[in-house]
C-alpha cells in the first residue's frame, strides 16, 4: 500500500515498526507502545510502572528508561522506512528534568535523511512536561 507520492502508507509503517520492536525483549519488558509512524514521524508510548523508577526518594523514572525511550523512537522512524532494525550509531540525550510518576511520551523527526545515515530529533514528554530531547544518529543500510 502507498501514498500519492509512492511511499509506504502509515498503517504499513506502524504495522512494520510494531512487528519488529514487539520481538525485542527490552521492548516488551519496558511495555513499549508504537502510536504511529509516518514517512517523518513517530510517536511511541512508554507506560509508568514502579521498576522503572530511578530515585524511589523522589520517585522519578530512571534516566537510562528515558534515554531508552530516545534511542528506540528516533530508530523507529527509520525502521519503518528500512523495514529493519536500524542500528544506532550515536545517541545524545538532554535531561530537562525529572520524568514524573507517568506515562513517558516521545515523537521524533527525520531531521536528515542519507544514502547510510539516518538524524532524527526527539522529544520525550511526561505528565504532558518536556523531561527530554535527544537526537539519535542511525545506520539505514548493512
Amino acid at each position: 500500500m502507498t501514498d500519492d507520492d509512492g511511499d509506504t502508507t502509515v498503517t504499513d509503517r506502524t504495522a512494520t515498526v510494531r512487528r519488529l520492536y514487539d520481538r525485542l525483549p527490552l521492548h516488551e519488558a519496558l511495555g513499549v507502545r508504537v502510536e504511529e509512524v509516518t514517512a517523518e514521524r513517530a510517536a511511541v508510548t512508554v507506560p509508568f510502572r514502579e521498576e522503572l523508577v530511578g530515585d524511589p526518594d523522589r520517585g522519578v523514572l530512571h534516566g537510562g528508561t528515558v534515554s531508552t525511550t530516545v534511542d528506540l523512537t528516533g530508530a523507529a522512524v527509520f525502521v519503518g522506512a528500512c523495514e529493519a532494525y536500524t542500528p544506532t550509531v550515536d545517541l545524545r540525550v538532554n535531561y530537562l528534568e525529572a520524568a514524573a510518576r507517568a506515562p513517558l511520551s516521545a515523537t521524533a523527526t527525520v531531521e536528515r535523511t542519507g544514502e547510510s545515515i539516518g538524524v532524527a530529533r526527539v522529544e520525550v514528554t511526561s505528565d504532558d512536561r518536556l523531561c527530554a530531547t535527544g537526537t539519535g544518529v542511525y545506520r539505514l543500510v548493512d
